[in-house]
């Protein structure tokens, strides 16, 4: 069911506007808003929304839209089918566009959800990565999608999520097929050194009702080259998934995966997931710098049972719990 999104959204384009584009092969801005039913200007300002966002598409000399590839867009039933059961399947709430499918999710919460309740959208305007920095993700080309889950059973938080979120992710693509997947801690998945993908894990406290996480991800399906992206990255097209699984589908197999894996917790929680993040472990045996004042630099030994990363340094073992680390050049 595509639903407009909780108020605090505003949308860029109509909605709808993808979906219509979505059913091709060609179209005019003049049929695109009577089917709308928008004005034509208003649906011109939308393409021209989507082309700034990534999106491919052309204007002939007869006004008709031509894309360059077609729109794959997310569809409940679809993501449904993604489940061993379809009627395990969560309550799914699928979005044209969304600010953040995180962010919806608190909104949706603070509204009395309490999950499981996931959120997939075809179009994330505001994306979050670790840091507060902006995922971007060019419509149609990747997935964006977050489960709130309640953990009022759980003894307390459990900064392990986010690193059993990655292996239960990676082991997921990697039975579809996908190839030299990685993890580096404490969030990222890799290709070849690449990113592929990011978690993004909030704990929230609901109000004498215990507690909830909110598990953001942010995948590359088939990215064009030319993004204004400040780093090199991968896509699932290049890890050996070709052709893509449909979108929907693909959503509901990683759903499922994220299910699976917190019904985990708390027991046995992460011990059920280290052997299979230490074997993907990107920066294990290799030189990093632990971002701070002063740096850390050192050697990676892997992660703990608490997830915390290992640096071998000149001066002895450093156990990090939290920070940003990178491969030092020529390790």
């Amino acid at each position: 069911m595509r639903q407009a999104s909780l108020p605090d959204h505003r949308p860029i384009f109509p909605d709808g506007l993808l979906t219509v584009l979505a059913r091709g092969p060609q179209t005019s801005p003049r049929a695109l808003a009577q089917a709308l039913g928008v004005p034509e200007a208003t649906v011109r300002q939308g393409l021209n929304t989507l082309r700034d966002l990534g999106l491919i598409l052309h204007e002939d000399a007869d006004g008709l839209i031509h894309l360059d590839a077609r729109l794959d867009v997310l569809d409940e039933r679809g993501i449904q089918a993604g489940f061993d059961d379809p009627e395990s399947a969560p309550l799914i709430q699928v979005l044209e566009q969304v600010d953040s499918t995180s962010a919806w999710l608190d909104r949706a919460r603070q509204q009395g959800a309490r999950g499981p309740l996931a959120c997939c959208a075809d179009v994330q305007t505001a994306g979050r990565g670790r840091r507060g920095r902006q995922w971007l993700m060019p419509p149609c080309a990747g997935l964006a999608l977050s489960l709130l889950w309640d953990t009022a059973s759980w003894p307390g938080p459990d900064s392990t999520v986010t690193l059993a979120t990655g292996a239960a992710l990676v082991q997921c693509l990697e039975s579809l097929g996908a190839q030299g997947l990685g993890l580096k801690w404490p969030n990222d998945i890799q290709m070849g050194g690449l990113k592929l993908g990011g978690i993004l894990v909030e704990g929230r406290l609901n109000r004498g009702e215990g507690g909830a996480l909110i598990l953001g991800v942010g995948l590359n399906l088939r990215l064009p080259g030319d993004l204004p992206i400040d780093q090199p990255y991968a896509d699932l097209h290049r890890a050996g998934l070709d052709p893509l699984p449909d979108r929907s589908w693909l959503a509901g197999r990683l759903l499922q995966a994220l299910i699976r894996m917190l019904e985990t917790y708390p027991e046995p929680g992460f011990e059920a997931w280290q052997a299979l993040w230490q074997d993907r472990d990107v920066c294990r045996g290799r030189a990093v710098t632990l971002a701070g004042d002063p740096a850390i630099e050192g050697i990676a030994q892997g992660v703990d049972a608490a997830g915390r990363l290992c640096v071998e340094t000149a001066g002895g073992k450093h156990w990090v719990e939290a920070g940003e680390v990178s491969l030092r050049v020529g390790a």
